[in-house]
């Protein structure tokens, strides 16, 4: 397997989804930059930044503290050797069908400070491509649900 390829459902680089913080650590050393952000008062999150390559790491504590969430900055990562950071918009949804990602759904996320951030979101393969510019400029994804409640985590 290419350790740059994308692997949907189940993570990308030697790290799997479910692994915790430790596991993580000990195939890709210390992260450069630990954030902690509470998602309610009795959730939080934790995010390993591994700055020079480009990835980071989201681990829920609604989720048993594991690996939920693998956020992708860099352009050497891909999916299927064609979906990357630096992807155009119009190249990107000429070529969509060939994916068999199911069906996208598109949401403008823009604001005053980033007027062209949007979202394109593929519900059944939790995959979030984020634009900037009209270009890719993060890949989102998470492991496969088996229905509203219950993850599938890697063996």
């Amino acid at each position: 397997m290419n350790t740059n390829e994308i692997i949907l459902g189940k993570g990308i680089a030697g790290i799997k989804f479910g692994m915790n913080k430790a596991e993580v650590e000990k195939t890709l050393g210390k992260a450069d930059e630990i954030g902690e952000y509470s998602l309610s008062p009795k959730e939080n999150s934790i995010t390993l930044f591994y700055t020079d390559r480009g990835l980071s790491f989201t681990f829920e504590s609604v989720d048993q503290d594991k690996l939920s969430y693998i956020s992708i900055y860099n352009e050497q990562y891909h999916l299927f050797n064609f979906i990357k950071v630096g992807l155009d918009k119009k190249m990107l949804l000429d070529e969509l069908e060939h994916f068999q990602l199911g069906k996208p759904e598109f949401e403008s996320t823009e604001s005053e400070e980033f007027p062209t951030h949007e979202l394109i979101f593929f519900p059944s393969e939790n995959l979030h491509l984020w634009l900037d510019e009209y270009k890719i400029s993060e890949i989102q994804f998470g492991p496969f649900w088996e229905d509203m409640k219950t993850i599938v985590w890697e063996e």
